[in-house]
């Protein structure tokens, strides 16, 4: 394996809930009401100004980019907020974050969250550390499912060690159908984790797991060794 990247909420992290919290709140201010369901079945895996355009867009409003700009510092304010009193890893992500660092496998963080709410959450968890590159909402034009995200990724890494990466021999761990197809035509190998969406909506991932706990180093080893989809 040459490299492990992360999805960062919903799969390092339980920030979900917070994100959706933080989003309902801003958005109720122009009078827009956001349910679960369709934040974790609709926008999940957007970055802030993709789920605000969305959302909008979806309601027949019209947000100028101004206008995003100030929402997306408002629950930026939240957000980090709400990491700094309470935010937590889930099972199995930190382990595996420190294991291949330990091992000598880099590792990313590829997401469509902003840096400075990534670095404080990481930090938090205790992941910060054996992160080599942090690819955020603001390195890139475009959001996931577009892969310019991992792309990018790899080629911070590849910089950062020296050496060239093979993108089917690097693992991308998500939890959404967007980040999957981001990876997949990036050319890299997927695990996705059933934290935020069921099996049934992450099959084009090449691994499904119900808990990063449940995957070893060995096991990702031997999934850079198969064809995609196989």
């Amino acid at each position: 394996m040459d490299a492990l990247v992360f999805d960062f909420d919903g799969v390092v992290v339980d920030s979900e809930p917070i994100h959706l919290k933080c989003f309902r709140k801003v958005l109720g201010r122009i009078g827009v009401r956001l349910t679960s369901r369709e934040y974790y079945g609709e926008y999940l895996g957007y970055d802030d100004h993709d789920c605000f355009a969305a959302v909008a867009a979806d309601r027949g409003l019209s947000l100028s980019e101004s206008r995003i700009a100030r929402m997306i510092a408002a629950k930026t304010a939240l957000v980090r907020r709400a990491f700094a009193n309470a935010i937590s890893a889930l099972p199995g992500a930190v382990e595996l974050i420190r294991s291949a660092a330990e091992a000598g496998i880099p590792v990313a963080v590829c997401s469509g969250a902003l840096r400075e709410e990534i670095k404080l959450a990481a930090r938090t968890v205790g992941a910060l550390a054996h992160l080599a590159v942090i690819i955020s909402a603001e390195d890139v034009s475009r959001g996931k499912p577009d892969p310019a995200g991992y792309r990018l990724t790899l080629e911070a890494l590849a910089a950062a060690c020296g050496r060239e990466l093979v993108a089917g021999r690097c693992v991308a761990v998500e939890d959404s159908p967007a980040g999957i197809e981001a990876a997949a035509r990036a050319g890299m190998k997927t695990l996705a984790v059933t934290n935020s969406y069921p099996r049934s909506r992450l099959r084009r991932a090449d691994r499904i797991v119900s808990s990063l706990s449940e995957i070893t180093l060995e096991q990702l080893e031997r999934l850079c060794g198969q064809a995609i989809g196989g």
